[in-house]
């Protein structure tokens, strides 16, 4: 097995979907790894070739939202799709341009360099990779990455290094940009905290404590007054968030609500040929950490983690290999999983 990487350098992305379950602002991971399924699908039938992981690295982002007015909300530029269309009466002439309907969607351009593995590449000649480069450039041109368009890719790289030379590598190619980190032991861990603090407090307290703009009262006690009233005067202060860093929100997963109905069970499916199952979105704590602080580029790669109704995106050395997510398209279980995050969801 080879220590290859198949480097995305700068791709630009236009009307990317930037809503992620209750969080909006940058797509869910789930859409990169599924970029990356579909790719190393292709793959391993023109090249006998997978990919594993993805990491993601972003340089710039725009969300297409604005603000009606000073200290209000920002809302979501809408429109209307397609821009124009006709109509016809009931004797089939066509009638004047009517308004099409508002379609409701969160929308955003990015630019954004992918890191996956490629272990099993044995490729040494320069025409054999420049070959394989072009191959992945037009098989990704042919995808669309988390919803948007991909208007420009700035270049593939294939590199087969250690990880000290890969590291500096990507540094050198990808800076500047911040990488997605996983966080979700900080998330178990103040839940823990919470819990020994209040005995009813719920996962979702913990999750707020990290995602919420929180501001607590802080009374300014004259000399004369021993303690706050309803009528002292108070500061509000933002509150810190459990832990440093530039931590934020993310959606990295999903949970199965209901049973595995069987092909063709359930109507208006994608397809009648594949087994359905509800789900509702996973919530998690993420990093935006620079990509000068990374040691290891492995450390960095988002891979599948399954275990009967979780289905979710994690990094570590424990992560699984893309042959085991096509297992889960054929729904074999595995029952190797992160046992001390499963408890701290329940």
């Amino acid at each position: 097995m080879s220590n290859a990487y198949i480097i995305f350098e700068r791709i630009s992305v236009q009307d990317a979907n930037c809503i992620a379950g209750f969080t909006y602002g940058f797509p869910a991971i789930t859409h990169f790894l599924g970029f990356g399924h579909a790719l190393s699908r292709k793959l391993s039938v023109n090249q006998n070739l997978t990919l594993q992981g993805c990491a993601v690295i972003c340089h710039q982002h725009q969300i297409h939202a604005y603000q009606p007015k000073e200290h209000r909300d920002f809302v979501f530029a809408q429109t209307k799709n397609p821009p124009r269309e006709k109509g016809k009466d009931n004797k089939g002439r066509e009638k004047a341009t009517i308004t099409p309907p508002i379609i409701e969607e969160g929308k955003m351009n990015m630019t954004v360099s992918l890191v996956m593995a490629c272990p099993d590449l044995n490729l040494s000649r320069t025409a054999e990779i420049n070959d394989l480069v072009q191959t992945i450039m037009n098989f990704a041109h042919q995808h669309r990455l988390a919803g948007g368009s991909i208007q420009h890719i700035a270049a593939i790289h294939v590199l087969n290094l250690d990880q000290q030379k890969l590291s500096k590598k990507l540094k050198r190619l990808l800076l500047p940009g911040f990488v997605l980190m996983d966080r979700s032991d900080l998330l178990a861990s103040h839940y823990h905290t919470l819990k020994q603090q209040q005995a009813d407090a719920e996962l979702i307290d913990a999750w707020l404590d990290f995602s919420a703009l929180k501001y607590q009262a802080q009374p300014k006690l004259k000399e004369d007054e021993p303690e706050a009233t309803d009528k002292t005067e108070a500061e509000w202060v933002r509150l810190d968030k459990p832990a440093k860093g530039w931590l934020v929100p993310i959606t990295n997963g999903y949970k199965a609500i209901s049973p595995v109905y069987s092909a063709g069970e359930v109507s208006n499916t994608r397809d009648s040929t594949t087994p359905v199952c509800f789900v509702e979105a996973v919530h998690s704590i993420g990093e935006w950490r620079s990509l000068h602080r990374i040691q290891q580029v492995s450390d960095m790669l988002w891979h599948y983690r399954y275990e009967q109704d979780w289905y979710l995106c994690q990094q570590g050395e424990q992560a699984q290999t893309e042959a085991m997510a096509n297992e889960l398209e054929e729904g074999v279980v595995d029952d190797d999983f992160n046992d001390d995050f499963l408890s701290s969801l329940n």
